[in-house]
């Protein structure tokens, strides 16, 4: 399964974690098992930092972390991108921090010790999902290529309007 994923469509996870110990071992489970690339921030102000020059498939988050909780960096990740999939864990299950995670649009919330395969289902699944939102939400965009002989065009750009085409973009060329 790794294989299929070492592309450049590697999925681009965030893990947030103030133990580095549960840090490193998401980090080493999804890189592993999911072909990921993973980023690890041990707070949530550093994950907000973070997202100016990493922009994550998907977010995995501790809830109980100083400064920054996991559910008020949720609620900043909502008021930023709210296509984005979170996946919420905590070692302290109970129906009160489960209904808060809901409540504040968590995507998944998972427990501690984690499942390593349920991980790597839920952070496959949500990225696939977060992808196809994503799309659905593109606004597509109108190409117009325009050449002086019949072949400038193609030889000039012919790349370009190729990625605009598997991106779905409309292309006039005159």
């Amino acid at each position: 399964m790794r294989a299929a994923y070492m592309s450049q469509d590697a999925p681009r996870v965030l893990v947030v974690d103030d133990d580095p110990d549960v840090a490193l071992l998401v980090k080493t489970v999804l890189e592993r098992r999911a072909g990921c690339e993973v980023v690890v921030e041990h707070d949530g102000r550093s994950a907000v930092e973070r997202l100016a020059s990493f922009t994550p498939d998907a977010v995995v988050t501790d809830i109980e972390m100083p400064g920054l909780d996991g559910l008020e960096l949720l609620a900043e990740l909502r008021r930023n991108d709210p296509l984005l999939p979170v996946i919420v864990m905590t070692a302290h299950v109970s129906v009160e921090y489960a209904v808060s995670a809901l409540r504040a649009q968590a995507d998944e919330f998972l427990t501690k010790p984690l499942d390593n395969a349920r991980l790597v289902e839920a952070v496959t699944r949500l990225v696939t999902e977060g992808r196809a939102r994503r799309e659905a939400n593109r606004v597509k965009e109108v190409v117009l290529a325009i050449g002086a002989h019949p072949d400038d065009v193609e030889i000039g750009v012919g790349g370009l309007l190729a990625a605009h085409a598997q991106a779905g973009d409309s292309i006039t060329i005159l």
